[in-house]
């Protein structure tokens, strides 16, 4: 494996669970009060340049969380990450929500440039943003148009040119498909497999579609209750699983094992 992009160890992160009987009485509200839980507990991986690490987990597992500190969106209670290249980006789950509606496509994107022109001007990020437009195979007629004027995978791929536009070297996408068709599923991972190759991205993939990873992800982790408890090459993760969670995943794709012989 080449060297890494991206290495995460010992990442841990606790939150306070909500106490909804205080809350109700209205004693509760600001302070936060209640048992804490492990959503992240002393997680271990590493992503190398130019690979794309798939982490599967049903809701809960804490895969989204580790995204979130691995993005250096959330800060961990514990452990380290180290990130070696200039610029990491996020791509979250609900394209329509990523997106300011009072904004056009063309000045969501621009944003992705804003805080980093690195002496830029206005006219050069713009052509930037368009630049990155067509990357995504989004037309640049749609450059005026408001997100509710677009379909969730149109939406998706507006995030993913934000998301690319100061050029990273590592994208961080969380559930990026699971809001989408099925159809416009396959649609936006073949633009992300095109964006890996051409533009040498690294990906760490979230999902809790495991035949999604497969299809995708040279490597995969398996998180469960808030621990990595399975990881290895995704081909033979998913054909010879030792964990038993990971063999219920795989319960839920039907032949999976028989489409990846075809």
């Amino acid at each position: 494996m080449s060297e890494p992009i991206l290495e995460v160890e010992n990442l841990k992160k606790t939150f306070r669970k909500r106490n909804r009987e205080k809350e109700e009485r209205g004693k509760d509200r600001f302070r936060g009060g209640g048992e804490t839980f492990a959503a992240v507990d002393g997680v271990s991986f590493s992503v190398a340049k130019g690979e794309s690490l798939g982490l599967i987990g049903e809701s809960g597992s804490g895969k989204s969380t580790t995204a979130r500190m691995a993005a250096g969106l959330l800060r961990p209670d514990a452990g380290e990450i180290r990130f070696y290249g200039r610029h990491r980006q996020m791509v979250f789950q609900d394209p329509m929500r990523a997106l300011d509606p009072r904004m056009t496509v063309l000045q969501s994107i621009e944003e992705g440039l804003l805080y980093e022109s690195g002496g830029r001007s206005r006219e050069q990020i713009r052509r930037q943003a368009l630049e990155a437009m067509e990357l995504v195979r989004l037309p640049q007629s749609y450059a005026g148009r408001r997100s509710r004027e677009l379909s969730g995978g149109e939406c998706q791929r507006a995030t993913i040119a934000r998301a690319i536009l100061i050029r990273p070297e590592l994208l961080i996408c969380d559930e990026v498909t699971s809001a989408l068709d099925v159809s416009v599923q396959a649609q936006i991972m073949e633009l992300l497999n095109r964006l890996r190759r051409e533009l040498g991205l690294s990906i760490l993939f979230i999902s809790h579609d495991i035949a999604l990873v497969g299809g995708f992800c040279s490597r995969a982790a398996v998180m469960y209750q808030g621990k990595i408890v399975e990881m290895g090459e995704t081909r033979e993760l998913l054909r010879h699983p030792r964990e038993a969670y990971t063999r219920r995943l795989l319960e839920a794709v039907p032949d999976f094992s028989k489409e990846e012989e075809k």
